[in-house]
């Protein structure tokens, strides 16, 4: 995995808090996951009617996630990219792109501006893929947790986890 730090939005990081996933978070990201004040903010609108994100309290008070605000390269790049994104995807973006980070989007719009923009990306499908293939997590887990998302209205391209893991294993 590499030691980079890695940017989530809020639609991304909402997946594992609803899923109850944190523990996932907290093995792959210690110290090294990202959110900014604008995905913070948006969070937060969300206390009220998700308890489950609340969580969000506990990585950042536990220091596995850290908040940060954006330095004034991000903030112009962020000017820019608000026009077409939400407000935490492109902080995400602007962050990422700034400190050579990666953004965890799930957004369309978001991941086409990073490819445009070239700043690395990966997305709900991709963290449990790696958390699977590098031991983390099992199988099972991964296809629970992605269960329990696809249950809170995630849209997911596929079904299970397993999918993925016995597509890229066979050879053409």
């Amino acid at each position: 995995m590499p030691e980079k730090g890695w940017y989530f939005d809020t639609v991304s990081l909402s997946n594992f808090l609803f899923s109850g996933a944190d523990s996932l978070l907290k093995i792959r990201y210690y110290k090294r996951g990202f959110i900014t004040w604008e995905v913070y903010d948006e969070i937060c609108a969300g206390f009220i009617k998700y308890p489950s994100l609340q969580k969000l309290e506990t990585l950042l008070s536990n220091e596995i996630f850290i908040l940060v605000s954006l330095s004034d390269q991000a903030r112009q790049l962020y000017s820019n990219l608000i026009a077409h994104l939400g407000k935490g995807e492109a902080s995400c973006i602007a962050a990422a792109k700034t400190s050579q980070g990666i953004v965890v989007t799930d957004d369309r719009s978001a991941r086409q501006q990073c490819s445009h923009s070239y700043v690395p990306f990966t997305g709900t499908i991709g963290i449990l893929k790696a958390a699977v293939m590098d031991g983390a997590i099992n199988l099972s887990q991964a296809d629970m947790y992605l269960g329990k998302m696809i249950k809170q209205g995630f849209y997911s391209p596929v079904r299970s986890i397993s999918e993925i893991i016995i597509l890229s294993q066979k050879t053409f």
